[in-house]
């Protein structure tokens, strides 16, 4: 019989609804539950794609011993960390401060209240890999809740504790650089971080450390940013090995289109198969940078599959995009993605296949399990004839592939994800001219403008500080044709920033203002000022929900940092609308955290991108005339990150005086700072102008 979970949105609840543990999803029944009957609480977290989620759901959730055992001793609840980042960031702080590395599956023993006692991540059934078994793992934690209920309050209070010391560790770091401020930070920071980020990649095949490898694209880039600046030749030339390595490895889909989530070895060789949106929406992005930098083909290419990709499976009715592609398959992780000779030549032919097998590195014994090999592309690239057979010979595969068993697709659709989306579509459109990456940037944004967005009267209207948001609010998770849950600091600012983006894309003034209501938002609903250095909260301060720790946002994950892509924001803002309220929060901010940024540029990578945005910031005004399009076709095919394209939403200080030539031709005026250059009307010059280093 289906438990509590087979009424909820979330596809990873939903796989749960079977189980024969009596789950409940996160909320005040479970809690009210606890208290009631004076049960400790099992909070299990993971998310739909999650390889190990499956297997200790087949191993523990649906063996029915030990979901007995659960269901007599523990209130379990079930939470999906994509749906509930706020729930997942406090579990996996504890587990952080308990000394563990953390992961998922995650799972917590708490009190009646959701305060943690014990904290681990996957447990096998019984006593094997160096680890316990979850039954007797089940049974201590019961014994300690009823049993040592003092040692529970003491590390209840411990945890708690080492959360608050967490937010106090940044906050002091802050404190102390709120005094110096922004006045004394220049370009020397990035640099410095830079170099630093360069000398940790790996020299021969790209990527930050050994193995596992993850694109890790706030990272990533850092480098590229870095790379055109003053002593930036390492980092450039990381950046783009790890362009190269990515694309040629197993890590990239090389029938469908797409990158897995990360490889198991440093080589990008076998990934850990699930695909994420977040990891494809950055790196759309990161691509888009690469093809401007080099001109490279294949970059081109990787674009143009992954937003095939994207159309083709992740595109809910309603416009928004899934989470996330399952690694698993059949039961196994990857079978759907992997070769034998003998299968290729099923499909290419004796010859064709030989060829292929070249080219791909696919070998009798194969790379990866059970005698199977991972597409790679191995060895340099084939002239143009050999190319275009290669790629008829993907397509083969790629149809004969679809006859297999697909991975499941968490169709949910999130908003934080799909505002990354939006602005990786449009540096991908932006680098490629692909008109197909522009129409599903604009059907996304549509999708968060129609279903996401609770327009706020008078959103982006104030520019001296004074006033609120006028009510602007994002939700977080739509299935099913329903929108629900308020979003989290992550969703309104990656959604605002893709309005943002959107309005420089079409020139529609009506984005600029949903972006400028949200970041408003932000403000009043998930900013502290803090003793002048400011903080940036996970939930809203009005959030409703039972959380035993309000978690700030401090660093880059996987996806950038809510408070950093805030700060971009802020910045645009005040720098190009004039307000001022925007541009003295981001620049206090920014000036309070830019020196320990530079200190740690792995995990503040996106904060130092907003960096660069405040000391190099390029704002691009092309008057109305012949060849208009032209210049801004150029600006935006060139490497420039932080350029803004001036619409009518900017001051008119930034516009006045800066028209057409004489003869009517559309003339481009480069700004940083203060400063303006003269009018150039020719494409070429401007990419010039736009390359002088900031």
């Amino acid at each position: 019989m289906a438990n509590r979970l087979a009424g909820e949105s979330s596809p990873y609840l939903i796989q749960h609804a079977d189980n024969p543990v009596d789950w409940y999803p996160w909320g005040n029944e479970a809690f009210a539950r606890a208290q009631a009957e004076d049960k400790p609480i099992f909070v299990s977290i993971g998310y739909a794609a999650c390889h190990w989620c499956h297997v200790m759901a087949h191993e523990s959730f649906e063996n029915p011993e030990i979901a007995a055992l659960m269901n007599s001793l523990f209130v379990n609840v079930k939470v999906d960390r994509e749906e509930r980042p706020d729930v997942d960031a406090v579990y996996m702080n504890a587990i952080h401060v308990m000394g563990e590395g953390g992961g998922w599956p995650l799972s917590a023993f708490c009190d009646a209240e959701g305060k943690p006692f014990f904290l681990g991540t996957y447990f096998p059934p019984d006593d094997k890999y160096g680890r316990p078994g979850f039954a007797r793992v089940l049974k201590t934690m019961s014994e300690v809740y009823r049993d040592k209920r003092d040692q529970v309050e003491q590390n209840t209070r411990a945890l708690l504790e080492g959360l608050r010391h967490m937010d106090e560790h940044f906050r002091r770091q802050a404190e102390r650089g709120a005094a110096r401020g922004l006045a004394d930070i220049d370009q020397g920071t990035l640099i410095t971080a830079g170099r630093q980020l360069a000398q940790i990649c790996d020299p021969h095949q790209g990527g930050f450390g050994s193995r596992p490898k993850f694109p890790s694209s706030s990272a990533h880039d850092l480098l590229g940013r870095a790379g055109r600046l003053a002593f930036g030749k390492p980092a450039r030339e990381a950046f783009l090995l790890q362009c190269e390595r990515m694309a040629a490895g197993g890590i990239y889909d090389h029938l469908g289109g797409g990158f897995a989530r990360y490889s198991v070895d440093e080589r990008w060789l076998v990934p850990h198969f699930e695909k994420m949106l977040y990891d494809n929406s950055q790196l759309l992005a990161i691509y888009g940078d690469a093809l401007a930098m080099t001109g490279e083909p294949r970059y081109a290419q990787v674009i143009d599959e992954t937003v095939a990709w994207l159309e083709r499976e992740m595109r809910d009715a309603s416009g928004g995009l899934y989470a996330s592609q399952d690694a698993d398959s059949e039961g196994e992780e990857g079978i759907f993605y992997v070769w034998t000779p003998p299968q290729i030549a099923e499909v290419l032919g004796e010859e064709d296949a030989a060829r292929f097998c070249r080219a791909y590195g696919v070998k009798e014994g194969g790379n990866f399990e059970h005698g199977t090999s991972v597409l790679s592309r191995v060895g340099p690239a084939g002239d143009q004839a050999e190319e275009a057979a290669l790629a008829a010979m993907r397509a083969r595969l790629f149809e004969a592939r679809r006859r297999r068993v697909p991975p499941a697709t968490d169709t949910k659709v999130l908003a934080s994800w799909n505002g990354l989306a939006v602005s990786g579509l449009l540096r991908a459109h932006q680098a490629t001219g692909s008109q197909a990456a522009r129409a599903l940037a604009l059907e996304v944004g549509e999708f968060l403008r129609r279903e996401m967005l609770q327009e706020g009267a008078g959103a982006g209207t104030a520019t001296d500080g004074g006033g609120t948001d006028g009510g602007s609010r994002v939700h977080r998770v739509f299935k099913d044709g329903r929108a629900r849950l308020d979003g989290t600091l992550d969703d309104y600012a990656m959604v605002a920033r893709a309005f943002l983006h959107l309005a420089e894309a079409t020139g529609d003034e009506a984005w600029w203002r949903r972006g400028a209501g949200l970041v408003r938002a932000i403000l009043d609903r998930f900013y502290d000022e803090q003793g002048g250095a400011g903080a940036f909260y996970l939930p809203a301060s009005d959030s409703e929900d039972r959380l035993v720790h309000r978690p700030e946002s401090h660093q880059d994950g996987a996806m950038p940092s809510g408070s950093a892509v805030a700060i971009e924001c802020l910045l645009l803002l005040g720098r190009i609308a004039g307000d001022r309220r925007a541009l003295d929060v981001a620049e206090r901010y920014l000036g309070a955290r830019a020196a320990v940024a530079a200190g740690q540029p792995y995990m503040s990578a996106r904060l130092l991108a907003a960096l660069d945005v405040a000391l190099g910031g390029v704002e691009l005004v092309v008057s109305e005339g012949e060849g208009r399009e032209r210049l801004i076709e150029a600006a935006h095919r060139a490497y420039a990150p932080t350029l803004s394209l001036i619409g009518p939403w900017a001051e008119e200080s930034l516009r006045a005086g800066k028209g057409p030539a004489a003869d009517g031709r559309a003339q481009a005026y480069v700004c940083r700072g203060q400063t303006c250059s003269a009018p150039v009307a020719e494409p070429g010059a401007l990419v010039e102008l736009l390359a002088t280093p900031p």
